[in-house]
């Protein structure tokens, strides 16, 4: 059977975006391509994946190419999509599952962008929480940073459904936490609002990006070694300035 070379470009394309747009690495992107080209006998891949971009040319029988350019504008954290990518990948190179099958579920993936909302609000609070104790507080801001990891998760959530820019996102998560920390604290007169920060901030940290960025240098890839960095580099001082400004506040105005 003839290969059908549009739904190729289309499941590559899909595969190294959501492998990108979900905290995947860049080298892994590209892999993923190969190793699907190889599998339908494509005679020449050469793929380029970069945290804001993805190119790729394939030639079936080495003389037509064919190149497709992808502008990557969105960037999370879904380990899920990207397993699920994987295994989409894996059952496709091995002849489990058809070019038509592939793309189905591979659709089905990018468009689902609400997988599991209610825990991540849940899981935002409790690792808060938990960050909170590790870092010395209490019983009273474990509550404080549990509520709070909650309320930051949504304003995140939010910031990501209006694809604003992280960096804002970042400065007002910061500030909403502190600003959480230093009321609870101020107006009942007990806990460390320290202790709420430290352990909020915590999960909101882009501590993927930078092992990502690490990786990617170690593996050659400079481009996006440089641009994971300097992203990581970016959020992490945004929330320290959205924390910074609401604590200067507070001890401006005597509070704290």
């Amino acid at each position: 059977m003839e290969l059908d070379i549009n739904k190729l470009l289309k499941i590559l394309k899909l595969s190294a975006q959501i492998i990108i747009e979900n905290g995947g690495e860049t080298y892994r992107a590209e892999e993923t391509i190969k190793y699907i080209c190889k599998s339908f006998k494509v005679k020449e891949i050469e793929p380029i994946a970069t945290p804001t971009g993805l190119y790729f040319t394939i030639s079936v029988n080495g003389e037509e190419n064919n190149t497709i350019v992808k502008r990557i504008r969105k960037r999370t954290i879904n380990l899920q999509k990207i397993n699920e990518v994987n295994n989409t990948s894996r059952n496709l190179t091995s002849g489990q599952i058809t070019l038509d099958e592939a793309l189905l579920q591979l659709e089905d993936i990018y468009g689902n962008d609400k997988i599991q909302y209610k825990y991540s609000l849940l899981y935002g609070g409790i690792s808060s929480a938990f960050f909170t104790l590790l870092f010395g507080g209490g019983l009273f801001e474990f509550t404080v940073a549990l509520f709070s990891g909650i309320i930051v998760t949504i304003i995140s959530g939010k910031f990501e459904e209006l694809q604003s820019y992280q960096f804002f996102s970042s400065i007002i998560a910061g500030a909403f936490l502190s600003f959480i920390a230093i009321t609870f604290t101020h107006l009942l007169g007990k806990g460390n609002y320290n202790y709420i920060i430290v352990g909020g901030i915590m999960p909101l940290l882009p501590g993927l990006a930078m092992t990502n960025a690490i990786r990617d240098t170690i593996r050659g890839d400079l481009l996006s070694g440089i641009t994971r960095a300097t992203e990581a580099l970016l959020i992490a001082s945004s929330l320290a300035a959205g924390a910074g400004a609401i604590i200067y506040t507070a001890y401006a105005l005597g509070i704290s």
